[in-house]
């Protein structure tokens, strides 16, 4: 029987693919509604994606101990009106944020109360910082970090993620949730050029971090069995001061890495692509990369402040699953990039003082480009390069088709997924008959990676 082969037209379209995207996202406080946003807002009407990212502090969230404030306006009642329009969310509830108890950006006092240990820092030690340039001359309260190995604070810790567990696991519009109470930011950080001297005295080590962070790691993967959890990436800490001798380098969290991978937990970096790296940080040198595609076919990878546009090719390189823009803006920050604002005032990623003339060089088209660019790449696409079947198909009569499929995305497809056959009548808008089931090759990352050529009957 004479057979019929199609190759059907190759679609760049924006895609939400099911466990893969970009991602909106917000943090801080004035977290923006969906219906506070217009309606016209360019992002919303080109659809560049159906999932967002929330986090919030500990302190907000449980005010005290098994009090817990799930319906806070910067949690359920912002998070509940993007899931009411058709988003899936991603949360993050933070052992440590960015200054800490005194500023209602940590651990709950009351943890502390209850002996877990802690350390202080002077507020001078953030002032003047890249990241933290806007603390008024009249604050003095130090920043407080829980000892992350306390059996005090894993204790409360895992009353907290029982309880998130409760709430959150299995449902559907989770997207996944992030493991947020090892380091600040729950970036695996327990300490930013500051004095080691207080943590040693502690009982900080490599062993006692990497225990403590695995003993983290089960008590989140217990109370979310049947959701995809995430892990943001980092060293324990740095050199006391910027440009001295490092003090732990990546092969020392190795086991960290491995377990995570093992557990099928995603590796996340909060880094900037390797154009960055090459031009402005020892830190964020090539093992970053090579982390990233050492373990992308084992778990989903995924970054966040790809700054600047040739920084994004580099960054899909390493195979990520997931990406969102970088930066502690308040509200909604991808509403601030189509405005005339000056790009330097936009806090719309991270570290845009190292990189003035480039961010003015990005009109504001690029800036959505960028967007638009990684809304179409990030992820798995598969694409049907090839498809045959005879020309003529008699009622009653089985009959063979052939496909070729390519995986034209960054990373590996991780879901599991069905084809579906469908036959129409010839007017084209009735279907009268379908046959569904999974494709003959395993549905594994190993052979639907990315530019992987599939062939596949049914």
């Amino acid at each position: 029987m004479p057979i019929k082969t199609v190759h059907p037209e190759p679609i760049d379209a924006i895609l939400h693919n099911p466990g893969c995207g970009i991602l909106y996202l917000q943090r801080g406080r004035n977290k923006v509604r969906y219906e506070d946003v217009a309606g016209d807002s360019w992002f919303l009407r080109e659809k560049l994606t159906d999932k967002i990212a929330f986090s919030i502090p500990w302190s907000v969230i449980e005010t005290e101990e098994g009090r817990y404030c799930w319906e806070h306006p910067d949690w359920e009642v912002c998070i509940n009106s993007w899931i009411e329009h058709g988003f899936k969310v991603a949360l993050t509830v933070r052992g440590m944020d960015t200054l800490g108890t005194f500023y209602n950006e940590g651990v709950p006092q009351w943890v502390f109360d209850a002996g877990a240990k802690y350390i202080d820092e002077s507020i001078q030690n953030y002032r003047g910082t890249f990241l933290l340039n806007n603390i008024p001359d009249d604050v003095n309260f130090p920043v407080r970090y829980p000892v992350y190995w306390d059996e005090v604070y894993l204790e409360k810790v895992e009353k907290l993620v029982t309880a998130m567990g409760k709430r959150y696991n299995g449902r559907p519009e989770i997207e996944y949730i992030c493991i947020g109470h090892m380091g600040r930011w729950g970036e695996m950080h327990i300490a930013h050029h500051s004095p080691m001297q207080p943590w040693r005295d502690a009982s900080y080590s490599l062993e006692n971090y990497i225990v403590a962070h695995k003993r983290i790691i089960d008590i989140y993967r217990q109370a979310f069995p049947e959701t995809e959890l995430s892990q943001e990436i980092g060293l324990p800490c740095f050199p006391e001061k910027a440009g001295e001798s490092e003090l732990c380098f990546w092969s020392d969290i190795d086991p960290i890495l491995n377990y995570l991978s093992e557990n099928h937990i995603h590796i996340k970096f909060n880094g900037l692509g390797l154009s960055y790296e090459k031009r402005s940080s020892r830190y964020l040198d090539s093992s970053v990369a090579e982390i990233m595609n050492r373990y992308c076919l084992k778990t989903k990878t995924a970054f966040e402040n790809l700054v600047l546009p040739e920084a994004l090719k580099e960054g899909l390189d390493c195979g990520i699953s997931y990406w969102h823009r970088g930066g502690e803006s308040q509200g909604l920050g991808i509403a601030k990039v189509a405005t005339d604002i000056p790009i330097q005032d936009k806090k719309i990623y991270s570290f845009c003082k190292f990189f003035p003339k480039e961010y003015d060089a990005l009109s504001i088209e690029a800036q959505k480009n960028i967007w638009r660019n990684m809304a179409r790449k990030c992820g798995y696409r598969l694409v049907l390069e090839e498809f045959a079947c005879p020309e003529t198909i008699i009622r009653g009569h089985s009959f063979l088709t052939r496909m070729h499929w390519s995986n034209q995305g960054a990373a590996p497809c991780y879901e599991k997924f069905m084809l579906r056959l469908s036959l129409f009548d010839l007017s084209g808008n009735m279907e009268v008959w379908h046959h569904c089931r999974y494709p003959n090759q395993p549905l594994t990352p190993q052979i639907w990676n990315s530019l992987a050529v599939v062939s596949d009957e049914l």
